[in-house]
């Protein structure tokens, strides 16, 4: 060993060789008792102040590696490393002071998970609120430090016996942190009103003018607009036949099955075109609301009065039917039981065809205009718009019972069923789909990726949307 360690103290000078430590092969300073220890490491180090110059009863075991070694079962340490240690606890006690306020706002959001899905599948979406406040708390803190040490101050008389600088700043980043994701969180709900968010592959069609209507058939879909009815292939989309060009304001389409004869309403009345080609026929006169195809006949609302017209007639007339009390806005034909279904300002209502006339079944009461409807087996949705859409048990047609309501979206334009899916145009939100088959009802997602939907139709395992703003009519899979 070279070098010799200077000490005028004759206690010190007693001092055996393992109170020595090592370092760089030099002898240094023997350790001597630490106050600040004694002040944070407590009784278990206390021993060592009863007789500061008295060197340890008992030596250490083992060999020092550095100035950062504690001996704390004799209370003998190195000055630095007792500074170090102080530096350390001081930051942990920082956070043990930041923890009440990050807890108070980390568990809330914790237990209020937000979930999201793509392609129908769900995966877990955490609340950005909780992962910015914890960011924050970590930039907050090292920015904290950094300028804490820049300065200089050593944190005795802080906040607790730590840097305020160090402990303002993880409570200033968590607040900030907090807030960013607070808003991206809300930014999201309002997108997704609360829903998981879901995209939808399709099979996309352009159209031309302005989309208004839409209807499908077992082997065609039609689209009404400006431009007059674009019919597709049900099964390939890619190139539309336009049909009753010029014809403006159309209002309503209808495919009349099996036949194929196509239905147009607009404020000039009532056109009839026949399957596939061929010039169209103004066979009523009116304003045209809504159309329903039958395998006989069509079905035609004008006003608050519903007709019953030929297929086949080229003759303008008034035909039989009969009258509400209120007007018509939507009509489905259920040719499984033969009924005429309507919905009306007032109320949904069920006919039954007899010979040139229409009688009235059952009905009963909406608390909303019933714009669109669908129906699958015994369930008939109803589209209330701002209200909705309320669903319908209709296994007996004379005593409908409403037995359950939907309101997440802001405004429902349509609904159709396919199946045990409810699907539900929600104007510029999307598409939002619903599981009927579990009681209650559950909304599995809202796809926003289908655009302004305003007009659905279901038929033989796809849904058809109909996207204003796009200008395009998509096909989905119903059981995606």
């Amino acid at each position: 060993m070279t070098g010799a360690v200077v000490d005028p103290s004759p206690a010190l000078s007693q001092t055996p060789r393992h109170a020595l430590t090592s370092v760089d092969d030099h002898q240094v300073e023997p350790r001597r008792p630490n106050r600040l220890a004694a002040r944070h490491f407590g009784p278990l180090c206390a021993q060592s102040f009863s007789a500061p110059d008295k060197a340890p009863s008992r030596p250490t075991k083992g060999r020092s590696l550095s100035k950062v070694t504690v001996a704390c079962s004799t209370g003998w340490m190195p000055v630095g490393a007792a500074a170090k240690i102080a530096r350390v606890r001081r930051l942990s006690l920082t956070f043990a002071v930041c923890s009440p306020f990050l807890g108070s706002v980390l568990q809330p959001l914790a237990a209020t998970p937000v979930f999201a899905q793509e392609a129908g599948h769900p995966a877990h979406r955490t609340s950005r609120s909780l992962i910015f406040t914890v960011i924050g708390a970590v930039v907050g803190g090292a920015v904290g430090l950094a300028v804490s040490k820049g300065s200089g101050s050593s944190g005795r008389h802080g906040c607790l016996g730590v840097p305020c600088v160090f402990a303002g700043s993880v409570v200033i980043g968590a607040g900030v942190g907090f807030a960013l994701g607070h808003g991206m969180d809300r930014t999201y709900y309002s997108r997704y009103r609360g829903v998981a968010p879901i995209r939808l592959a399709s099979v996309d069609a352009a159209l031309e003018g302005v989309p208004t209507s839409l209807t499908a058939g077992d082997s065609a879909v039609a689209v009404g607009g400006s431009n007059g009815v674009e019919v597709f292939g049900a099964d390939a989309m890619q190139t539309g036949v336009l049909r009753a060009r010029g014809l403006n304001g159309v209002s309503a389409v209808a495919l009349a099955p099996p036949s194929g004869w196509l239905a147009v309403g607009s404020p000039a009345g009532l056109y009839m075109f026949p399957p596939h080609e061929g010039p169209g026929a103004l066979v009523r006169v009116g304003d045209v609301a809504a159309i329903a195809g039958g395998a006989k006949h069509v079905y035609v609302a004008v006003n608050d009065r519903i007709e019953i017209a030929p297929l086949a007639n080229d003759s303008t007339a008034t035909w039989p039917g009969t009258t509400v009390q209120s007007p018509v806005h939507a009509l489905a034909v259920d040719s499984a039981r033969s009924l005429l279904w309507a919905t009306t300002d007032r109320g949904l209502i069920a006919f039954r065809p007899d010979g040139d006339s229409l009688v009235r079944v059952g009905s009963t009461p909406l608390d909303a205009v019933g714009l669109r409807m669908a129906f699958a087996h015994d369930t008939i949705a109803v589209a209330l718009g701002e209200r909705g859409v309320r669903l319908f048990d209709v296994s007996d047609p004379a005593a409908p019972r409403a037995v359950a309501s939907w309101t997440i979206a802001h405004f429902v334009y349509d609904v159709a069923i396919d199946e045990e899916r409810l699907f539900v145009a929600a104007g510029p939100e999307g598409v939002y789909v619903i599981d009927l088959s579990t009681s209650p009802m559950r909304t599995i997602g809202l796809a926003r990726s289908m655009g302004f939907a305003t007009a659905l139709a279901s038929r033989r395992g796809y849904t058809y949307i109909l996207d204003r703003r796009g200008v395009v009519l998509r096909r989905v899979l119903s059981d995606f």
